[in-house]
């Protein structure tokens, strides 16, 4: 019998979108799944839908976030605790998988690996480019490096499909915003297979997007900068210093837009001790500027990269 993989969808307020993201995980061709729509809603038109559709598709089930913090992270803790699957995949509600990636993916789980990660592609203003979202340093499908993740050469948004040991014993930390690094560092005390094919569809440039508002976090940010230092700098500092850096000119960064000046200026000093790099003498000589016009430009900076895959 097939192994169960549980779609975990973590939705706040975008039924629509939902809706989409729905559909793509019913119509994939692996079909012993369960969809767990965690629901972080102020309203419940998302339960409404769910229950409803339910009736003719029983391997989707609803479950509103009430144990843990209402943030990305609280609800996707939630639909950890509910699922009952063998692997995991996350699919975020404003996105959507391409019908053979279970397949795909599983192909290689069975082989012996524990995780795998695919590309996606990226829907810029509601039209699919051809712009692959994430970054690494392989031309080929195969084994990713341990030292690779550590060493911010494996970033960006990818399709991920997991084995439950790695939830077993862990929950996010719901004090930050964003630092899923603190999963992906798990994944690669085994074995990580990338398959260098698209077969997720990751929506950018939206304003309700969680990366869009990171800024209205900005301290939680931060601490997810400061905790991926924690974890990847025995590995990093010995071979790729400058990531180091960069994390900590980052945490800089959301520490200004947090008002939080010495924590700021504690993250660029231990950036520039780490290694002296041109972001962070930049970023040291415009931090006098008010937050908003640093918001501004970093926004820009953001935007730019994005919609041209710099």
């Amino acid at each position: 019998m097939e192994n169960l993989v549980s779609m975990i969808i973590p939705t706040y307020n975008r039924l629509e979108l939902l809706k989409k993201a729905i559909n793509s995980a019913i119509n994939q061709t692996y079909k012993n799944i369960e969809i767990i729509v965690t629901d972080d809603s102020t309203n419940e038109l998302s339960y409404d839908y769910c229950k409803k559709l339910a009736v003719s598709e029983p391997r989707l089930k609803y479950f509103k976030n009430t144990t843990h913090k209402q943030s990305p992270n609280g609800n996707k803790n939630n639909g950890f605790d509910n699922a009952n699957g063998d692997f995991i995949c996350i699919l975020d509600d404003d996105d959507e998988l391409k019908s053979s990636a279970i397949q795909e993916c599983f192909e290689f789980l069975s082989s012996g690996y524990k995780t795998v990660f695919a590309d996606c592609l990226c829907e810029i203003d509601g039209v699919i480019s051809e712009q692959i979202s994430g970054r690494n340093p392989y031309k080929v499908s195969g084994k990713m490096s341990k030292i690779d993740y550590h060493c911010g050469r494996i970033n960006g948004e990818y399709f991920k499909l997991f084995s439950r040991e790695f939830i077993d014993e862990f929950r996010f930390d719901e004090n930050s915003f964003g630092g899923e690094n603190e999963l992906y560092i798990r994944f690669f005390e085994k074995d990580v297979y990338y398959h260098k094919k698209p077969l997720y569809i990751y929506r950018i440039l939206r304003a309700d997007s969680a990366t869009t508002n990171a800024s209205k976090y900005p301290k939680n940010v931060a601490y997810a900068y400061l905790k991926t230092v924690s974890l990847t700098q025995k590995i990093a500092l010995k071979h790729e210093p400058k990531f180091i850096a960069f994390l900590y000119k980052e945490a800089a960064y959301y520490a200004k837009i947090a008002g939080d000046y010495v924590l700021m200026y504690r993250c660029i000093f231990k950036s520039l001790k780490t290694k002296i790099t041109k972001e962070a003498i930049i970023f040291l000589f415009v931090s006098f500027l008010p937050k908003i016009a640093l918001f501004k430009l970093s926004s820009w900076r953001v935007k730019i990269k994005q919609r041209f895959g710099i």
